[in-house]
């Protein structure tokens, strides 16, 4: 039983030592563009440009992850139809060798 709480205690560091690291980058990130010597309306221009970048690549992702899943579905619908299909046959079959 420590074994497992050791486990699970080890991820969970794990996990919040990367959210710190990715929190702390996006606030590096955003105090070193706050800070650099160009204009606040050049800065604000390419944060907009940044966000509008990743806002793409979001919806790109969502749509190659939402036809990979109907590709799945897709693919599990046919096993499961063959897999009836086997089922059904397997009942019939007894029941005509015994009439």
């Amino acid at each position: 039983m420590k074994k497992f709480w050791r486990k699970n205690r080890k991820k969970r560091s794990i996990g919040k030592v990367l959210i710190g690291l990715a929190v702390g980058s996006l606030i590096g990130a955003m105090v070193g563009m706050l800070m650099a010597p160009t204009s606040g309306q050049e800065i604000r221009r390419r944060i907009t440009g940044q966000v509008k970048g990743v806002q793409e690549r979001a919806k790109t992702a969502a749509g190659n992850v939402e036809s990979r899943a109907r590709e799945l579905a897709n693919q599990v619908s046919e096993h499961a139809d063959e897999m009836r299909g086997s089922i059904s046959r397997r009942r019939t079959t007894p029941e005509s060798v015994r009439g």
